[in-house]
C-alpha cells in the first residue's frame, strides 16, 4: 500500500561462481577424491560434494581446486569467513587461476567490500581477457557502487563474448529498468528468455517492468508462465499476487484464494508443528514489539511507522527494529535513534534471524511489507514470535497461518466479507490505522492555481500501475466535462518515453487533446515533489488501487482528493483517510457518482479555494498527525492481542 516507487522486489541473477575442473592446474587436482567430489557437486549433491573437498583438504590443506570449490559452498549458504579463507589458500597456491580470482571478487562483494571485489575481478580478466563471466561480475560490482555507464560496458563487454549470456542480459535490463528505460529492459528480459526460456530473473523482472509500465494484464501474464517453470519461486508469486490488485477484472474472492495458494506452497510448510515459546505469561508486563522491514530510510513505509516508533509508551513497551535491507539514511539514523533494540537482517537467513528474533525474546513481530519488495514473510511463517501481525505496507491479506493479526479500520474493511477473504484477524483501529508524518518540513499550500490558470487542472502523482484502461478513460470523461481544465500526472515511470507516449495515445484515444496533458517524471527533492503539487487544484485518485502516501501529500499541500469507495480494501484506503479527515463528501460510491463528484468541485470556485486555504489545519486536527493518539490505539490492540494470546497458550 505504500510502496510508490521502489515497488517490488526483482530477483538479481548472483554473480555466477566458477568450479574449478578436473585437469587444471595443480596436476594434484585430478586425483580421485577431487574427482568424485567435483562430479557430486555438478550433480548438485552439495552435502556429500562439500565431505569429499574437506577430505581431499585434509591430506593438502593448500590444494587450490578443492578450496575454490568448497568455498562456493560456503559462499552459498552464507558461511563468508570460512569462504574467505578457503579463497585465501586456493591464490596463494595458484594466483594465476582467473577462476578464483573471480569466485573471490563475488564473496568479497557480498562481503561489501567493493574496492577489493573489483580488484579481484580486474585481476581475473587481465589473466583471461575473454572470461565473459569475470566481465559479467565486475559490471555486478560497478552496478552496486552506483558506476551505471561503467557496469553497462561491462556487461556490453561480457555479452560480446557471450551473445545469448542470459544473467548478462538479465542484469542489462535490470539497470536499464534503474535508469527508467522501460523499453529497452523488456528488451533485454525478452532477450534474455530467448537464450534461456528457464531463467526465473528474466521472468520476474519482465513481469515487474511491465506492471510498472502499466500493462498490468501483460505482466499478470508473464509471471503466471514463469510461476509455471518455477512454482517454488516465492518472490516472483509474491509479485503475481500484488499485480491482481491493479486490475478491476479480479475479484476480491479469486484474489484471496491466490493469496491461500502462496501461502500452501511457501509459507505453510515452515510453520513448526506444536511450537511453544518461552515467553513469560504474565499479560500486563512489559512487552517487546519487533518490526521488520526493508524501508527504514527515506521511504513511504518510514513515513507511517516513524510515529508509531516514536511515540511508543517506553514505559509499557520495548520496541525492536529489523531491518532487511541494506539502504541507510538519515531517517535510518532516527529511527536507530529512538529504537530500543536495532538489528540488520541483511545476509542473515530466515533461519538464522528467527533464532535472532526469539532470543531478543520479541513478543509481538510485526511485518510492515507484506508481499512486496524485500519481504521477509518466511521469516515469519517460522513463526519466532508468540503473536505476529501485518500492518502497513501491503493492502491485502498475506494468506498465512503464521500471521494472527492484520491492522485496518472499519471504512477500509467493514466487518463481514473482509473478515471471511482474511487469513488474520482484522484489528480494526477505531481512528484509522495511518498517522501520516511529512518527509520535509514545507510552507503551506499556496493559492490554488486555477485562480492565476483561469483552468481547473486536474492531477494524480500515483504509480503507473495504478493508471490503468479503465482510469484514462474515466479521468478522460471527468476532462470532457469540465472544459478547458488539464491534467497532470506525475510518476517516475513516465520518464520512459514509450511509457509516456502509449499514455498520451489513450488519452486521445478516448478524445482528449494531448495538449491538456502533461505527463511529470520523478522530482527527487522531497520538498520539490511536494511543492509540485501547488499546480494541482484537484487530486484524482486512481481505482481500484487507490494512492495512499499520495493522498496524503495532496491533503497536506491543500489538494481536495476525490476517491471511489470499492470493494476491498485497496479500493478502499482513499476512503478511510479521507472519512478519518472529516472530507466524506469527498468519497464517491460508485463511477458516475466519482465522475460527478469531481465535476462538481471543479465548479465550485470558493469551495476550492475554502479546502485549499484550510486542509492544513483541517490534518493538523484530524487523526492521521495525532502520533501519540495513533500509538495509545495501536498499544491498545497489541495488549489485547497479548491478553489473548496468554489466555489461549498452553503452558510449556
Amino acid at each position: 500500500m505504500k510502496k510508490p516507487s521502489r515497488k517490488q522486489a526483482k530477483a538479481r541473477r548472483p554473480a555466477s561462481p566458477a568450479l574449478s575442473p578436473r585437469g587444471t592446474v595443480p596436476a594434484e587436482a585430478a586425483d580421485a577424491g577431487f574427482a568424485r567430489a567435483l562430479t557430486l557437486h555438478r550433480a548438485g549433491r552439495t552435502a556429500e560434494a562439500e565431505a569429499g573437498y574437506r577430505a581431499v583438504l585434509t591430506a593438502d590443506p593448500d590444494h587450490a581446486n578443492a578450496n575454490n570449490n568448497l568455498a562456493v559452498i560456503l559462499r552459498a549458504r552464507g558461511d563468508w569467513n570460512e569462504a574467505i579463507d578457503c579463497y585465501r589458500r586456493a591464490i596463494a597456491r595458484n594466483a594465476t587461476d582467473p577462476f578464483v580470482h573471480s569466485n573471490h571478487g563475488c564473496l568479497l562483494l557480498d562481503l561489501g567490500r567493493a574496492a577489493e571485489a573489483e580488484e579481484a575481478l580486474r585481476t581475473a580478466i587481465r589473466l583471461k581477457p575473454d572470461y565473459a563471466e569475470a566481465h559479467f561480475n565486475l559490471a555486478n560490482i560497478l552496478r552496486s557502487r552506483g558506476d551505471r555507464e561503467a557496469a553497462k560496458a561491462a556487461y556490453g563487454e561480457a555479452l560480446r563474448l557471450k551473445p545469448d549470456m542470459a544473467a548478462a542480459l538479465c542484469n542489462l535490463g535490470d539497470l536499464h529498468k534503474g535508469a527508467v528505460e522501460l523499453a529497452r529492459a523488456v528488451e533485454c528480459f525478452v532477450a534474455a528468455l530467448k537464450a534461456d526460456p528457464k531463467s526465473a530473473e528474466a521472468w520476474n523482472n519482465l513481469g515487474e517492468t511491465l506492471k510498472e509500465m502499466g500493462r498490468i494484464e501483460e505482466a499478470i501474464g508473464v509471471f503466471q508462465k514463469g510461476l509455471e517453470a518455477h512454482p517454488t519461486h516465492a518472490l516472483m508469486h509474491s509479485n503475481l499476487l500484488l499485480a491482481l490488485h491493479y486490475t478491476p477484472a479480479v475479484p476480491p474472492e479469486t484474489i484471496f484464494k491466490a493469496h491461500a495458494v502462496w501461502a500452501q506452497r511457501h509459507a505453510d510448510p515452515l510453520l513448526p508443528a506444536g511450537k511453544r515459546h518461552a515467553n513469560p505469561r504474565d499479560p500486563e508486563r512489559r512487552l517487546r514489539v519487533g518490526y521488520v522491514s526493508p524501508d527504514f530510510c527515506a521511504h513511504s513505509v518510514a513515513f507511517f511507522a516513524e510515529p508509531l516508533i516514536r511515540e511508543h509508551d517506553r514505559g509499557r513497551f520495548e520496541v525492536f527494529c529489523y531491518h532487511a535491507a541494506t539502504r541507510s539514511d538519515v531517517v535510518t539514523g532516527r529511527l536507530k535513534g529512538v529504537a530500543d533494540g536495532w538489528r540488520s537482517l541483511v545476509g542473515i537467513d530466515d533461519a538464522r534471524a528467527a533464532a535472532l528474533i526469539e532470543q531478543d525474546g520479541i513478543d509481538i513481530l510485526v511485518d510492515l511489507t507484506g508481499h512486496t519488495a524485500n519481504n521477509r514473510l518466511t521469516l515469519f511463517a517460522r513463526k519466532p514470535a508468540p503473536v505476529q501481525a501485518t500492518w502497513l505496507g501491503y493492502p491485502d491479506t498475506t494468506g498465512m497461518r503464521a500471521i494472527d493479526w492484520r491492522f485496518s479500520d472499519a471504512v477500509a474493511e467493514p466487518p463481514g466479507e473482509a473478515d471471511r477473504l482474511s487469513a488474520e484477524r482484522i484489528v480494526r483501529l477505531p481512528h484509522g490505522f495511518h498517522s501520516y508524518r511529512p518527509p520535509v518540513d514545507v510552507a503551506p499550500p499556496a493559492e490554488p492555481p486555477f485562480r492565476t490558470n483561469g483552468h481547473v487542472t486536474f492531477g494524480s502523482f500515483n504509480n503507473t500501475s495504478k493508471v490503468t484502461g479503465e482510469v484514462v478513460r474515466v479521468w478522460s470523461e471527468i476532462l470532457k466535462r469540465v472544459p478547458n481544465s488539464r491534467l497532470i500526472v506525475k510518476s517516475a515511470q513516465m520518464g520512459d518515453e514509450e511509457t509516456r507516449r502509449r499514455y498520451l495515445n489513450t488519452f486521445v484515444k478516448f478524445g482528449i487533446d494531448a495538449g491538456r496533458i502533461e505527463l511529470l517524471s520523478r522530482i527527487d527533492a522531497a520538498d520539490g515533489h511536494l511543492r509540485a503539487y501547488d499546480r494541482i487544484d484537484i487530486g484524482l485518485d486512481p481505482f481500484p488501487y487507490n494512492g495512499t502516501t499520495t493522498t496524503c501529500e495532496a491533503l497536506w499541500m491543500g489538494v481536495p482528493v476525490v476517491t471511489v469507495a470499492g470493494a476491498n480494501h485497496v479500493a478502499r484506503v482513499g476512503a478511510s483517510l479521507l472519512t478519518h479527515c472529516g472530507l466524506n463528501e469527498l468519497v464517491a460510491s460508485d463511477e458516475a457518482d466519482y465522475i460527478a463528484t469531481a465535476v462538481a468541485l471543479a465548479g465550485d470556485p470558493d469551495r476550492m479555494t475554502t479546502l485549499r486555504r484550510t486542509m492544513r489545519d483541517r490534518l493538523n486536527a484530524a487523526p492521521l498527525t495525532d502520533y501519540t493518539g495513533f500509538a495509545r490505539s495501536v498499544e491498545a490492540a497489541y495488549r489485547a492481542m497479548w491478553r489473548d494470546w496468554v489466555a489461549a497458550a498452553p503452558q510449556a
